[in-house]
C-alpha cells in the first residue's frame, strides 16, 4: 500500500506540476499583452536601430553610466561603447561568464554561456567588468559608486531572480526616469515578470519607450508612484 500510494504521488505531481507552470505562463502573457496594447512606442527591426534612438532622442547623446547585467560575447557593450562615444560615459558590465547559475528554458540550461570566467575583449578605457555573480560583485560596486551621468540600466539576466535581485538592488540609484533596456521582455515569467514584481514591491510603475518587432526588446522608463 505504501509502495502505490508512493507511485501515486509521483504520478499526481508529474501532472500537476507543468500543468501550473502552463497556467501560469498563460496568465502572465495575458499581462504581458495588455501591457504591450495599452502602450504607444516606436517599434524598431533590430536592436542595434533602438540602441541608436534611445542614445539620440532619450538620452540625447550625453554622457551616461552604462550598466549592463549579463554580458556574455560582449556585443551590446560594443555596440553602446561605438553609439555613445562621449568621453565621460562609463560602461560597466556585469556577469560571472561561467553561464547561467540555474536553468532558464529548455534550450538554455544552466550553465549556458560559459565563457570560462574569461570576459569578452572590448578595447575601451571607459568600460570596466566585475567579474562573479550579481549578488556578490554588485553591492561591493555600489559601495564606492557615486554615478555623475544619469544611468541607464541593460539587463540581460535572463533569469527571474537575477532580474529581480539587480532591479531590487539599485532601486535607491535609480532616480525617476532612469531608463532600463529588458534584453528578453518577451519572457513573461523571466525578466518581464522581475519587473512586474519589483514595480509592485517598490512603488514603482513603468512605461515602454522603444522596442523591436514583437517587443523581443524593450526599454521601460521608470517612474516613482505617489
Amino acid at each position: 500500500m505504501a509502495t502505490a500510494s508512493a507511485s501515486l504521488k509521483r504520478s499526481v505531481a508529474a501532472f500537476v506540476f507543468p500543468y501550473r507552470k502552463f497556467l501560469d505562463r498563460t496568465n502572465w502573457n495575458a499581462r504581458w499583452l495588455r501591457t504591450v496594447k495599452t502602450s504607444r512606442f516606436p517599434l524598431f527591426a533590430n536592436r542595434l536601430d533602438m540602441y541608436r534612438y534611445l542614445n539620440s532622442v532619450v538620452i540625447g547623446g550625453s554622457p551616461m553610466e552604462y550598466l549592463e547585467f549579463g554580458v556574455a560575447g560582449g556585443d551590446s557593450m560594443r555596440a553602446w561603447c561605438g553609439i555613445n562615444s562621449c568621453e565621460d560615459s562609463r560602461f560597466h558590465g556585469f556577469d560571472c561568464f561561467t553561464g547561467l547559475p540555474e536553468n532558464w528554458t529548455t534550450e538554455c540550461p544552466k550553465g549556458a554561456f560559459d565563457r570560462g570566467g574569461v570576459p569578452p575583449d572590448v578595447p575601451d578605457s571607459r568600460v570596466t567588468f566585475h567579474v562573479g555573480l550579481f549578488q556578490d560583485t554588485l553591492p561591493t560596486f555600489l559601495n564606492g559608486y557615486r554615478p555623475t551621468n544619469p544611468i541607464l540600466i541593460h539587463n540581460d539576466s535572463d533569469l527571474y531572480s537575477s532580474t529581480l535581485y539587480t532591479l531590487a538592488t539599485l532601486d535607491s540609484r535609480m532616480a525617476d526616469g532612469t531608463i532600463v533596456i529588458f534584453d528578453e521582455f518577451w519572457d513573461v515569467l523571466h525578466e518581464y515578470r522581475a519587473l512586474v514584481d519589483y514595480c509592485g514591491a517598490f512603488r514603482r510603475t513603468f512605461e515602454i519607450v522603444a522596442a523591436t518587432e514583437r517587443c523581443t526588446q524593450a526599454a521601460v522608463r521608470l517612474v516613482r508612484s505617489a
